[in-house]
């Protein structure tokens, strides 16, 4: 009876198997863009690669269909990309530096962000990324099992001050499932690190009952609200 269950599921994992080999690919479809390089070119074509794996490099060609090319985020002085945040909204990328607060250090390479705030001492960025959201379990027996997965459709928000552009410091990180109250309590929690440097922030939002929430929706308010304090 076992050897007949067993060969029976044999078959209809192979089938399964054949079917899902047959189903035609979906076509991708690339958003249409214009790269500037620092070197004054300027090519017209399609990026090539999720806005959100655009860390280190994009992909990038002339046709839809056509050969893609790499070109590091440090030979790169803009980025135009249409309809990239879909509802036909257009952006720019620009590369800047990014400090790594916990290394405490300045990246080497450059990272590719959309600058969305201009004040007079504040400039504000977000920087599309993934969040490797890793998990360690230990079971009964003393075994550990670890489980890493990407989230894609990530922000993260950085800010500079006095135009201080080596200095792009991170805030917030937006991630999709913003719901979960552990993820909004990290963030909110670690604004005490990043705007340790500016007391009168941190007592406004206190003050004024500024919830996670409310930064996780329009996490910009926190550079208006510092822009006042520096003026």
């Amino acid at each position: 009876m076992k050897k007949l269950l067993f060969i029976i599921f044999l078959m209809v994992f192979s089938f399964a198997t054949i079917a899902n080999a047959k189903k035609p690919k979906e076509k991708v479809s690339w958003p249409k863009a214009v790269l500037t390089l620092n070197d004054g070119t300027v090519l017209n074509g399609y990026l090539r690669i999720d806005i959100h794996d655009t860390g280190n490099y994009i992909l990038f060609s002339e046709t839809e269909d056509g050969k893609k090319t790499k070109y590091k985020n440090e030979t790169i002085k803009s980025l135009f990309v249409k309809d990239c945040l879909g509802e036909g909204k257009d952006v720019t990328l620009l590369p800047v530096k990014f400090y790594f607060r916990e290394g405490k250090q300045i990246l080497k390479n450059p990272v590719l962000a959309i600058q969305v705030f201009q004040g007079k001492h504040v400039k504000g960025y977000m920087r599309p990324t993934v969040f490797d959201n890793t998990t360690t379990n230990r079971s009964f027996s003393g075994i550990v099992s670890t489980f890493s997965v990407e989230e894609k459709g990530c922000w993260d928000y950085l800010y500079n001050v006095d135009s201080d552009n080596t200095i792009n410091v991170p805030y917030w990180l937006y991630r999709p499932d913003k719901d979960k109250p552990r993820n909004l309590k990290s963030n909110f929690n670690s604004l005490k690190k990043t705007f340790e440097k500016y007391p009168q922030l941190l007592e406004i939002i206190e003050k004024q009952g500024i919830t996670a929430e409310q930064i996780s929706d329009d996490p910009i308010m926190l550079l208006e609200i510092l822009d006042k304090i520096l003026q």
